[in-house]
């Protein structure tokens, strides 16, 4: 057996290891439900992962369709990115809930609360908010667990009428406790056609990550929240929602140093190089 065929036959067969083998991160790439001209912003979040040492599964949501628990619950961290998608509050009966659909907040319900051990979810994305609790007719948010138990998402009556329209060199100015931002001031590249993001706030519970700030020094509600909570089974999850996209961080070192900062927080699984059913595929290829 010649070296080139071995080291083909070694690669097809860790090429067939499955999801668990890496670190445990799937991405999810949302970009396109609702948009007629989408921006697709994949790269920022595979090389941040990357360059922050960590492997990861993509998973193409026009493609592939809706993950399932099924798919979720094979992972240990869930990065959940939607750019411009959502741009219609939950109150509207045909555009509502079309960033995260009914049964894609079921699932990753299911994912937080019932896979075993420390689980993590990251939500990226300006409108996923307003597209998924907010309520335009009655100015109020809409209860749903994932955003109302889990993340602890207290929606601010500013996002009915007192919108924020971000500009460059707006700043992301990062909490001390946070273990993400880290007390840190990170400077805004808004890559969006559209604007108008989401403020945040959390309610009981809840930890704020990260303010915004404009170009006069002037703080509007949060742009990332997050929370931590235990499960039934003595587990941990944690959430995080960023209505700045994390994209629009202007500095690839930025991104890198966050995205390695939540990863580092989350805590997914070691990197596992082969598992014993590909070893022995591997063993196979030799006799």
């Amino acid at each position: 057996m010649t070296a080139r065929f071995i080291t083909w036959a070694i690669g097809a067969a860790l090429a067939a290891v499955p999801a668990a083998a890496t670190h445990g991160i799937l991405l999810v790439s949302d970009q396109v439900d609702g948009v007629p001209n989408p921006q697709l912003f994949d790269e920022y979040y595979t090389g941040a992962v990357r360059q922050a040492g960590y492997t990861y599964v993509m998973w193409d949501h026009y493609a592939q369709g809706e993950p399932s628990f099924e798919v979720l619950r094979k992972y240990k961290v869930v990065i959940w990115f939607t750019s411009t998608s959502g741009d219609a509050p939950a109150s509207d009966p045909i555009r509502g809930n079309i960033t995260l659909s009914p049964a894609e907040q079921k699932s990753l319900v299911a994912f937080l609360g019932q896979t075993p051990g420390t689980t993590t979810l990251m939500l990226s994305g300006m409108y996923v908010a307003w597209n998924c609790v907010a309520d335009a007719r009655r100015e109020r948010q809409f209860y749903k667990p994932l955003f109302s138990d889990y993340l602890r998402l207290k929606y601010p009556r500013d996002n009915f009428d007192n919108w924020i329209r971000v500009k460059d060199d707006w700043k992301l100015v990062g909490e001390g406790p946070c273990p993400i931002l880290r007390g840190k001031t990170y400077t805004v590249n808004w890559r969006h056609r559209t604007n108008w993001p989401d403020q945040l706030e959390s309610a009981a519970g809840g930890a704020p990550s990260a303010w915004w700030q404009d170009l006069e020094r002037k703080r509007h509600h949060r742009a990332v929240i997050r929370a931590v909570g235990k499960k039934a089974d003595g587990g941990t999850y944690k959430i995080v929602l960023f209505s700045c996209p994390f994209e629009n961080i202007l500095y690839d070192g930025d991104r890198v140093e966050v995205m390695k900062n939540f990863l580092d927080w989350a805590k997914p699984l070691s990197e596992v190089a082969v598992e014993p059913a590909s070893l022995g595929r591997v063993k196979a290829l030799y006799r």
